[in-house]
């Protein structure tokens, strides 16, 4: 018994500790599940998807990403753009798809700070030869 406040001391220290470095940390995780019909005017069939999964840094203003996709021809283009579900919108920047590594992009860091806020309002998408208006779809989440 004499050591309970000592333990109890030394839980709350790992807690501030924790809570300090969670805080510091500038960036958000933001990952998007891409599908042909989440295309506004329609993209790639059933058998076709992806997935995006982001860390947002506005400190470094970039955007560390993997995109994979999956039953697609030839991707010739791929963006992150702003825009609500069922709206096109302007395009942000253009991504990479990542085979075995992750991919990196700039961005300003307002805009960065503006994605982890209300990541919903941004999209990933995902062109072919075959769908140059779009193949692929997915609303970003946070």
């Amino acid at each position: 018994m004499a050591f309970r406040p000592w333990i109890i001391a030394l839980a709350g220290i790992a807690a501030a500790v924790l809570f300090l470095s969670a805080v510091s940390q500038s960036g958000a995780v933001l990952s998007a599940n891409l599908y042909g019909d989440e295309v506004v005017g329609g993209g790639a069939g059933s058998d076709a998807y992806g997935d995006f999964n982001a860390y947002a840094d506005p400190a470094d203003a970039s955007l560390c990403y993997y995109l994979e996709v999956a039953g697609l021809g030839e991707v010739t283009e791929a963006h992150v753009h702003m825009g609500k579900r069922g709206e096109n919108g302007r395009e942000l920047v253009s991504l990479q798809l990542a085979v075995m590594d992750e991919a990196c992009a700039s961005l300003e860091d307002e805009t960065l700070k503006a994605m982890m806020a209300r990541p919903t309002r941004y999209y990933v998408d995902v062109h072919t030869r075959a769908y140059p208006r779009g193949a692929l779809r997915g609303q970003l989440s946070g």
